[in-house]
Formats: C-alpha cells, sequence, structure tokens
C-alpha cells in the first residue's frame, strides 16, 4: 500500500518536530540508545529515533500543544502515547499514530485551555491509559496531590456507548457493570437496516422491544429506541443485612 502525499507530509511534518525537542533521529551507522535511559520513538510502527526518558514528557507536552493549535502542522487527532519505563510492565516507549480510521474521544487540555476557551484534545485509546484525566466534579478521585492535565467533557464522558445505558451504574459493584455492558453486547436487536438488501439467509433480529422505565441521557442520545438491544429486566434484591440493590440488566430475548 502506498502511503497518500498528505500522510507523508504529516510524518514528516511530526519527525521534524520532534527532533526540534529533543528526540535523537534514528540512524543506520549509530545503535539505537535503549530503556531506561533513553525510549524509543515510533511513528506509525517505525522507529524514527529516541529520546531521553527525562524529556519525554516535555516532548509529549510539546506534541499536544501542536495539536490544539490549528497554525501548527501536527495534526489534532494524532495520537501520542508516553509508556514509562516500569519494572515488569510494558516495553516503555513514545509510541505515535497518525494513521486514519482510529478510535478517539475529546477531552479538555487543561494546559492549553489557559491560553484559549475550548481546548479540545482528540485521544486514542493507548495513550489515555497513561494520561491523567480528572472528572469535572472537583474532586480528587481518591488521590491525593493528583495533578491532571486533562479533564473530562462531562463526568459520563469516559464511559462507552454500551456502559452509557445502565441507570444508576453508581450503586452497581464495578463488576456488575462490566457484566452488563457484556450481556449488553451479546444481545438480540437490530444490528443493522439493510435486511431487505443482505443474502444472509438466517438473521435474528428483535421486532417488539420493550422502552425501559429508566434510562441515562445516553439512551436518548443515541436514540437506542430505535435500535433496540433485547428486554429490558429490573430485579430487586434484598439481601439479609437490609440493603436493596438495584440491578437492571439487557438480557437476549429469544423469538
Amino acid at each position: 500500500m502506498v502511503d497518500a502525499p498528505d500522510a507523508l507530509e504529516t510524518r514528516k511534518s511530526v519527525s521534524v518536530l520532534l527532533a526540534a525537542n529533543g528526540m535523537l533521529p534514528a540512524s543506520p551507522s549509530l545503535a539505537t540508545p535503549l530503556p531506561p535511559l533513553y525510549l524509543p520513538v515510533m511513528l506509525d510502527g517505525a522507529v524514527i529515533g529516541s529520546v531521553r526518558a527525562a524529556v519525554a514528557p516535555r516532548l509529549v507536552t510539546v506534541l499536544r500543544l501542536c495539536k490544539v493549535n490549528a497554525a501548527s502542522d501536527v495534526p489534532p487527532t494524532l495520537e501520542a502515547a508516553l509508556v514509562p519505563f516500569t519494572d515488569g510492565g510494558p516495553y516503555p516507549g513514545l509510541y505515535l499514530f497518525s494513521s486514519p480510521a482510529r478510535f478517539s474521544r475529546p477531552v479538555l487540555q487543561l494546559e492549553s485551555a489557559k491560553l484559549m476557551d475550548g481546548a479540545v484534545e482528540f485521544i486514542g485509546s493507548l495513550e489515555q491509559a497513561f494520561m491523567d484525566i480528572r472528572c469535572p466534579d472537583g474532586g480528587d478521585g481518591g488521590s491525593k496531590g493528583f495533578l491532571p492535565s486533562h479533564e473530562e467533557t462531562g463526568p459520563t464522558a469516559f464511559l462507552s456507548a454500551v456502559a452509557s445505558l445502565t441507570p444508576w451504574s453508581d450503586f452497581n459493584q464495578s463488576p456488575r457493570n462490566m457484566y452488563q455492558c457484556q450481556m449488553a453486547k451479546q444481545t438480540m436487536g437490530t444490528p443493522l437496516d439493510s435486511y431487505i438488501y443482505r443474502a444472509d439467509t438466517k438473521l435474528y433480529r428483535i421486532h417488539t422491544p420493550q422502552k425501559p422505565v429508566a434510562r441515562t441521557q445516553g439512551y436518548n442520545r443515541y436514540q437506542v429506541d430505535q435500535y433496540p438491544l433485547g428486554t429490558n429486566a429490573v430485579v430487586a434484591v434484598l439481601a439479609h443485612t437490609g440493603y436493596e440493590i438495584f440491578l437492571l440488566c439487557i438480557f437476549s430475548h429469544a423469538l
């Protein structure tokens, strides 16, 4: 597959920016420095250089500021995942991705928000695991001395489309919320609208969906009533301690 000219220009611009801010470009005649003192820098799967571990956080900050700057050549969807060195952890390095069709979501970048209003940065699935993102509720999330670099756009913005459908999820134990997400993905529903144009000989779908008594904002945002996910059930469990646990789950409805 041949890269488009825009992709080549993007990789060139990012490489020049990295080299100007502390990255040592890769060279066939030089040995690549190894962790933990140096971290490899990869762009779309290719090693383009290395950077001192102490300099890597500042380099990532420069990249993120350029991402939200409209005048910069750095694409706003660039994913910059800095994996630090940890004993027994994942292989450390600075992993950059600029290819299209990647999952991303918006967060508020606090550093640039001091300079401009609405500094929204799009982050990817790998980098968010190594970022410090706070919830906009005014708390510290139970972590004393927490110094976030980003903030969620809303209290439930970190949830997936499926996870945002569970009402009162904060009253459930976290494993039960995970079970609910898995059941919603497995349930019979409306996976597509092109039934009359398909050649499938057997494909199940639900004809008589049920509207839940309680629903979340995500339920209306994603118009789940138009694409039902199965039959809704509310189960009340009364424990011997007297504490009532309400579980709202969606399970597969056999037609």
